[in-house]
């Protein structure tokens, strides 16, 4: 029997109701066992030919988009401290921390608190070659129609987690990212996944995409990051301005969720780009008004950026991660007052 150099990945995912301040989303070795044993016997029951697989639980629950990430996914690491590349016999190996501590940082939560109420237990099921085929197609065929998690499972996961679960679900990694385009077509964001997608499936591969409301995406094989053009707006944003801002917002929070580097990129002459691609500033010429700094606003995506005034010139500086904003506008009131005359406002 020879090793399987491509082990099978599933999670549990676990809807919960919103945490206490004390849960916890890594499981010590001891807690792991409890968990990784129960989730074993869910997964055998609902597929008896994994027990001649060597099933291995991760040490943590990640969020989805973690899971799903081309570079920052648990999958490779839990291989590695599994020991992948033996021969597999059949058993449970359950991976957890000692005192809190990981061997490996992409075995831990990307956040300490996840940004959702649905989190996955990775795992990964090693297979002796002739029998792989078999086992990753019954996997396929039951474990969404047939695996949810039973009620010793979902109480291990609560008395050793202090989270409440509400329901749990075996899946294979198919299975998740289809649930998580489904999730997005329901709230109708499926037409910014196409990124994602390129990025999971195609990383090795360059790519152009035309994304809603003109956003222009590319896709770099050697930086395996997205590269997004910024569009040159109107004086002041009109409503074709707001479309496309709010595309590229929704385009930017969906490639983080699944740790997917981007970056902007501007050809106007009059924009400057944060070298950190926390910002950009759009010159818009003299402005012989008072010196100040408000806010742009937009009816239909909130705030744009702010304009400013200093040096007898307007800037319309827009922030392009949220995190940048309160430190944008506090840059822009530096400005002004170190412009002003002495005495002025």
């Amino acid at each position: 029997m020879t090793e399987s150099p491509n082990p099978i990945r599933l999670v549990a995912g676990i809807e919960l109701r919103p945490p206490s301040p004390q849960a916890r989303f890594v499981l010590e070795r001891e807690h792991a066992e409890r968990v990784g044993g129960a989730i074993a016997d869910d997964l055998a029951r609902c597929v008896p030919a994994v027990t001649g697989a060597h099933l291995v639980t991760g040490p943590a629950l990640l969020e989805p988009g973690q899971v799903l990430s081309p570079d920052h996914s648990p999958w490779d690491a839990m291989g590695t401290v599994a020991g992948q590349g033996r021969e597999p016999s059949p058993g449970l190996t359950t991976l957890g921390a000692a005192g809190g501590r990981l061997s490996h940082d992409a075995l831990g939560p990307f956040r300490a608190e996840p940004d959702g109420l649905f989190v996955c237990l990775p795992m990964l099921v090693f297979a002796a070659r002739a029998e792989r085929e078999a086992l990753d197609t019954a996997l396929e065929r039951e474990l969404f129609d047939r695996g949810g998690l039973h009620p010793p499972s979902l109480a291990a996961l609560a008395e050793t987690t202090g989270l409440e679960p509400v329901h749990g679900q075996l899946m294979t990694l198919t299975d998740l990212a289809a649930l998580v385009k489904m999730q997005l077509a329901g709230a109708g964001l499926d037409p910014f996944w196409p990124p994602v997608e390129h990025a999971l499936l195609a990383p090795g591969e360059p790519a152009s995409l035309d994304l809603p409301a003109g956003l222009q995406a590319e896709w770099s094989a050697e930086d395996r990051g997205w590269e997004l053009a910024l569009r040159s707006l109107a004086d002041p944003p009109d409503d074709e301005d707001a479309l496309w801002l709010r595309a590229f917002r929704q385009t930017t929070v969906l490639l983080e969720t699944h740790l997917i580097p981007w970056r902007a990129t501007v050809g106007d002459p009059d924009a400057t780009l944060d070298p950190d691609n926390r910002w950009v500033r759009l010159d818009r010429g003299p402005d012989d008004g008072p010196e100040r700094v408000e806010p742009v606003d937009h009816p239909d995506v909130g705030l744009v950026g702010f304009e400013a005034v200093a040096a007898g010139r307007r800037t319309l500086a827009l922030p392009l991660v949220a995190e940048s904003i309160a430190e944008l506008r506090s840059r822009l009131e530096r400005e002004v007052r170190s412009s002003a005359p002495p005495g002025g406002a």
